[in-house]
């Protein structure tokens, strides 16, 4: 069972969640990455779920809201979490990049190397499956930004606040957490929690993201717009 501050964390984070939904859906921002949407509702799903456990968790008779706090019920949740973000990852890889052949190759090659460096490792080398899909996820988002970085492409403002949010958060949050919980050291109790403090902040972002006004972009041709994803959805 969660402790009261993941419970108060579960409470703030669901109406924030929304926020976020009813920006990216009302503006349209949905059709810049479905895989973001998808995330967006599998997280409000399982945080429906996790609520309504905690607060029947001590109900007696009732077993199912223990199953939600189970290894097999974690492992699967985790599961999608990190394939979904996987998913982000390499969608904002394509969309980035797609309207530029030279970064595009690039970029394409980036993202084969880490996907079947992944299947790879998972299928012959017997690596952990949380840490090592965390850690490809962290290098897509990590390639990408750095191949805008190194060319200067005009990147979408709803591309920038996705990998604003993401790499930093998943970098130095997912990564040490999963170093130290695999070594068995008990500052990474600390870390999960100011992981929950950490993730309400990406969520605030993304809320200030998803509902700040868009930038105009003028003196360009709307079609050459078009081409680089810039144009108004």
């Amino acid at each position: 069972m969660q402790s009261a501050t993941q419970l108060a964390v579960a409470l703030v984070a669901k109406p924030a969640l929304l926020a976020v939904l009813v920006g990216v859906v009302q503006r349209g921002l949905y059709r810049r990455c479905w895989s973001f949407l998808v995330y967006l509702l599998a997280i409000l799903l399982y945080t429906s779920v996790e609520l309504t456990g905690m607060l029947f968790y001590d109900v007696p008779g009732l077993l199912w809201p223990k199953i939600l706090w189970s290894w097999d019920f974690w492992h699967f949740q985790q599961t999608v979490y990190e394939v979904l973000k996987l998913a982000i990852a390499v969608e904002l890889g394509v969309r980035v990049v797609a309207a530029f052949p030279g970064t595009w190759r690039l970029e394409r090659a980036l993202l084969a190397a880490t996907l079947v460096s992944i299947t790879c490792i998972l299928t012959f080398g017997g690596a952990p499956q949380h840490p090592l899909l965390a850690t490809g996820t962290i290098v897509l988002f990590a390639a990408t930004s750095l191949v805008i970085l190194f060319f200067h492409l005009p990147v979408h403002a709803w591309y920038r606040a996705l990998l604003v949010g993401f790499v930093p958060y998943l970098f130095v949050f997912g990564t040490t957490q999963s170093i130290l919980s695999r070594r068995g050291l008990e500052v990474a109790a600390l870390i999960g929690s100011i992981d929950s403090v950490a993730y309400l902040a990406l969520i605030g972002w993304w809320i200030v993201a998803a509902w700040r006004s868009e930038e105009e972009v003028t003196g360009i041709n709307p079609a050459v717009l078009r081409r680089l994803g810039l144009a108004r959805a």
